[in-house]
């Protein structure tokens, strides 16, 4: 593909499996439901979202060279994401997901991202490739960074004073993987898009709400950061200006995973218009409302 970049979503492309189901689940339950296998992982989800929102993003990241490397491949080019810049190897195969939700949302998820992690700083190369360099639209560009990278990878995102040209935006894959974001703490340049639960699980506290959660976060050094928590409010503070925060609006939930991308992508768009902070939030949540409402 041949266009100007102007978002670039550097982690996981890989397969989600995802079974769902109406009714309650507990361990060792066998229930009926439904499977479905479709493109995903947190990169990918972002860039898609990305596309729905008419943005021209490029995805960094890792497929092999195999069957389902090649179908994710064409899958993107089709629609309309950027993945010429895609790292791909016979040595290691395509990463995968697997997620079960019930009726309360998701109750058990594994993610196979050890291809991801193999590679390392492979799929980073671009970002010094002065062919790659020509087709960034501009200088502060999104640089959206998902926690799956390995943790050295993160921690030289984090030190490297090259990625501070970019605006470096920062996603935590899981909750269980947030404390790879430890090295972007003291980074004031750098924004961290978090849940409560990772951001309690980054700070090794407990908090109440997402205001205080924020604030704290601010407090550690990082330059901006925003916190989700379901359908209770977003919350969103910067080391130059206070806490704002958003109520989502009350609707009915028919589906989860990718919810937190929906909101990444939307909110970054918002901000590409030059929306006020409160407008962002509300501009984000919207979008993600409408995601969580709309069984695919």
């Amino acid at each position: 593909m041949d266009y100007e970049i102007d978002a670039i979503c550097v982690g996981s492309v890989l397969w989600d499996v995802i079974g769902r189901t109406d009714k309650p689940i507990s361990r060792g339950d066998d229930v009926g439901g439904y499977i479905k296998r479709i493109p995903g992982g947190v990169a990918f989800n972002i860039a898609q979202n990305l596309v729905n929102l008419e943005l021209n993003p490029c995805l960094l990241g890792f497929l092999g060279n195999d069957s389902e490397g090649d179908e994710l491949f064409s899958y993107c080019q089709n629609e309309g994401i950027n993945a010429d810049y895609i790292y791909r190897s016979d040595n290691f195969r395509t990463d995968n997901y697997v997620a079960i939700e019930d009726h309360g949302g998701v109750v058990a998820a594994i993610a196979d991202a050890h291809s991801l992690e193999a590679v390392g700083y492979e799929i980073l190369k671009p970002l010094k490739n002065e062919h790659f360099k020509g087709h960034i639209k501009s200088s502060q560009v999104p640089l959206i960074v998902d926690g799956n990278l390995k943790p050295a990878l993160l921690k030289h995102l984090s030190s490297d004073h090259y990625y501070e040209k970019f605006d470096v935006k920062v996603v935590p894959a899981s909750p269980g993987k947030a404390s790879r974001l430890a090295p972007f703490l003291s980074k004031e340049k750098f924004t961290l898009y978090l849940n409560l639960v990772e951001a309690q699980n980054l700070c090794g506290i407990q908090f109440s709400d997402t205001a205080i959660a924020a604030n704290e976060l601010i407090s550690q050094g990082v330059g901006k950061v925003i916190i989700t928590n379901g359908q209770d409010k977003v919350s969103m503070a910067s080391s130059s200006s206070g806490v704002v925060s958003v109520k989502p609006p009350r609707i009915k939930v028919k589906r989860l995973t990718g919810a937190g991308d929906a909101f990444l992508a939307a909110h970054i768009k918002a901000e590409m218009l030059n929306y006020n902070p409160e407008q962002c939030l509300e501009f984000a949540v919207e979008k993600s409302a409408k995601y969580i409402s709309e069984l695919k």
